[in-house]
C-alpha cells in the first residue's frame, strides 16, 4: 500500500472513528438555542449551499467548479470503478462521465449528521439523462454517501463519497422503477 493510500485509509478511519466516538455529542457552531449540529443551524445552512453548488456544476458539467467542492485529499469510491485519490483522479474522472453521459441531477438529503468539524449524509440522487442509442430521456438512481469536513470559516467541503447505482425496480415489466430506501 503506497502513502497517499495509507493516508486516505487513516484519514477515514480517524473519521469513522470521531464520529463514533462522539456519537450524540453536541458540536460546535450553531444558532439559538437549538443544539450545535441540528436542523436549522449555520452548519446544515452550509451544507445545503454545498449540496446546491454541487448541483449547479454538475448540471453545467463544470470540473473545475465541482473540484472546488471536494478537499485536496478527497477520496470517491464510484461503482463499478477504481477508488480515486485527489482532485486529479476524481477530476479525470467526473471529466469522462461528463463527456460520455451529460445528465442532471437531483439530491434527495435523507440524512445528515454533524460532529464537531466532520459530517456525514445519506442521499439519493436522481440523474436525468437522454438515452444514446434510442435518443429517449431517462432516469438512474444513485445512492450517496458521504463524508465532509469543516472548513475555515464554517464552509463545507466534500472528503470521501461512496456511490451506487439503485438497480431496484425491475425493468422488464415496463413500469417506471423509483429507488427503495
Amino acid at each position: 500500500m503506497n502513502g497517499r493510500a495509507r493516508r486516505a485509509r487513516s484519514a477515514v478511519a480517524i473519521a469513522v472513528a470521531s464520529l463514533a466516538a462522539l456519537g450524540g455529542a453536541a458540536c460546535r457552531g450553531g444558532d439559538g438555542d437549538a443544539p450545535a449540529g441540528a436542523p436549522g443551524t449555520a452548519d446544515h445552512a452550509a451544507i445545503e449551499r454545498l449540496h446546491d453548488q454541487f448541483v449547479e456544476a454538475h448540471d453545467d458539467g463544470d470540473v473545475d467548479r465541482l473540484m472546488e467542492l471536494f478537499s485536496d485529499d478527497a477520496v470517491v469510491a464510484p461503482e463499478d470503478d477504481a477508488t480515486l485519490e485527489g482532485k486529479d483522479d476524481i477530476a479525470g474522472y467526473f471529466e469522462d462521465v461528463f463527456d460520455q453521459t451529460p445528465s442532471t441531477i437531483e439530491l434527495d438529503v435523507l440524512e445528515t449528521e454533524v460532529h464537531g468539524d466532520w459530517a456525514f449524509e445519506r442521499i439519493d440522487a436522481t440523474l436525468t439523462m437522454t438515452h444514446s442509442a434510442t435518443g429517449e430521456e431517462m432516469e438512474v438512481w444513485a445512492r450517496y454517501f458521504w463524508i465532509l469536513r469543516r472548513q475555515p470559516g464554517g464552509g463545507w467541503k466534500i472528503s470521501r463519497l461512496i456511490a451506487n447505482l439503485d438497480e431496484s425496480g425491475d425493468e422488464d415489466d415496463g413500469a417506471e422503477t423509483h429507488p427503495e430506501t
